[in-house]
């Protein structure tokens, strides 16, 4: 997938709500961080930019989202799609790191 068409597909499950957090790694995993639930959900809603990885083996397959916390933290959250349990594509965030 092309970053137009990641774009595109991003902002449309956002506007639907239909996003799923990899619990386990991006709360679970890394407590130092502080991420809650609320908090990468209202993220992902904010204002940001979505780019292509840096990293070749996952060029297209996975994207950044950048922006900040409320702290004005820069934030990198790892933006990948997949489907639900009923077929459909999901916006999932399965990782992050803030600076």
């Amino acid at each position: 997938m092309n970053l137009k068409e990641a774009r595109r597909l991003f902002f449309k499950l956002r506007s639907e709500n239909r996003i799923d957090v990899c619990e386990d790694h991006v709360i679970g995993g890394h407590p130092e961080r502080g991420y809650s639930m609320d908090e990468v959900v209202s993220l992902v809603k904010g204002s940001g930019r979505l780019q292509d990885t840096t990293e070749r083996r996952f060029v297209g397959d996975r994207f950044y989202w950048r922006t900040k916390d409320l702290q004005e933290n820069a934030v990198r959250l790892v933006v990948e799609f997949d489907e639900d349990n009923a077929g459909q594509v999901i916006l999932v965030i399965s990782a992050g790191e803030r600076t």
